[in-house]
Formats: structure tokens, sequence, C-alpha cells
């Protein structure tokens, strides 16, 4: 029964973002990502397949984790602005539900939207004659595990901050969680012993999404395969962060007179 009532709510987010045509405007992007790379390889791109997946990963990247963020961060919000909140919690449905709800459609949405580029700059890909690596398919599934991480952080921010500030916050925390973390570790090397603690305790605290992505060793051909106990504990790690990132904003919701 709780199935049913995730998929409706997952499946009703699709379908607005569909309305909204934010999927049509990924569909748009991959079509001229495709289209410029025909036009270069027309040209010819011998010795620049390296630039070409680096290209291709910075795309995916980019624009996937501004549809994560962008989506997740606007969808309760949304609720409670349009009012369309009330019906749903007239219904046999607790607030955690509807978190749980919308945070399984925002990822449907990001993962939809993410796919829709993989497919287009895999077929560029193939039209420069780049031999696949089952590194790229774990940097696939890597890709979209971080971006599932995403979207249940950007859906906690919008709990207890406005839209634009979720995310502003949202693409702080996503787009420089790796430059965060150099810094932190840098922080903590230069610090006194006695305050080196903090840093680690800010370290562990903020999420790292920068572990999920394996595009700097797609880009380059002959890297081995990423152990499938790494793999395992990034799952392991997703699972844990994104269900303390749902609690928290379950606890705000829950408090929040609606």
């Amino acid at each position: 029964m709780k199935f049913r009532i995730y998929w409706s709510l997952a499946k009703a987010v699709l379908l607005e973002s569909i309305r909204r045509k934010d999927l049509w405007v990924i569909a748009i992007l991959g079509f001229v990502v495709l289209a410029a790379s025909s036009a270069l390889g027309f040209f010819g791109v011998a010795g620049l397949e390296v630039f070409v997946k680096d290209l291709a990963v910075t795309v995916l990247g980019l624009f996937s984790t501004v549809i994560a963020v962008v989506t997740s961060t606007r969808l309760l919000p949304e609720e409670i602005k349009n009012r369309t909140l009330y019906p749903l919690l007239a219904r046999p449905l607790t607030r955690f539900d509807l978190i749980l709800g919308k945070y399984l459609g925002a990822v449907l949405v990001t993962w939809t939207g993410f796919l829709m580029l993989a497919a287009t700059t895999g077929l560029a890909m193939v039209l420069f004659k780049i031999p696949f690596e089952i590194i790229m398919l774990q940097y696939l599934v890597g890709k979209m595990m971080g971006l599932a991480l995403v979207c249940a952080i950007g859906l906690a921010l919008s709990v207890y901050m406005t839209p634009p500030a979720a995310t502003t916050m949202g693409f702080v925390l996503t787009v420089g969680a790796s430059s965060i973390s150099r810094a932190l570790v840098l922080g903590y090397a230069a610090a006194p012993p006695a305050v080196q603690w903090l840093f680690k305790l800010i370290n562990t605290v903020l999420p790292q999404v920068h572990l999920f992505d394996f595009g700097s060793r797609t880009v380059y051909f002959n890297w081995s395969p990423v152990p499938l106990w790494a793999m395992g504990t990034l799952l392991v790690y997703l699972v844990g962060y994104a269900g303390a990132m749902l609690a928290i904003a379950h606890l705000k919701l829950r408090r929040q007179a609606l």
C-alpha cells in the first residue's frame, strides 16, 4: 500500500516536470550536444578522445546537478505556496510519507534527465569511435547515487530556508563539495592540535558528494574499475546520509503549522 502512495507522489512530480517543460529543455540540450559533437566529428578528432570524454563528463555532471538542486528545493515550498499540500495531507498520508514520496519524485526526474543526457553524450562518443570501458558504466551508477544524495540535501534545505536560499546553499554544498573538503583538510593540517577535531567534525557532517564522481578516472583510458566494496560503501553512505536528511526535513515539517 505504501509503495503505491510513494509511486503516485513520485509520478506526479515527474508529470509536473514534463508539464513545466523541464525535461524538454534537457532533451533540447542533449540534441545541441549531439549536433555539436557531430560537427566536431566531421573535421576529425584524432588525438582528442580525452578532450571529448572530459567534455561529456563535464556536461553530464554540471547539468544533472542543476536539475537535482532546482527540482528538489522547489517541491515542498510550491506545495505549501499553492495550498495543494492540504488535499494530500487530508488523505491517509503522513508527513513523512509526503517527504519520501516527493524525494523519490525528485530522484526520478533527476535520473530521467541524467539518462537523457547520458544517451546523447553516449551517441557522441560512438560517433568518435571511443571504446567503451567498464569504468564508464561505474561512472553512471556512481553519478546517479550522487544525484540521489543531492536531492535529499536539497529537499532538507527547502524545509528550513526560502527556495532561493535553499537553491544557493544546495549549489554551494554540492558543486563546491570537493573544494570545501580540500579546504577543511588544509585547515586541519595548519590548525593547532586542540582544535583539529573541529575540522574533522565539520568535514564529517558536510556531504561528500564528490566521492560519487568518477569523472577523473573515466576521462583517461586504461583505468582499472572501481572495486565493488568501494561501490557498496558509497551505497551505504548514500542510504545513511540521505535518510538523515529526510529525517531532519520531517522533524521540521512535523512541527510546522501548515
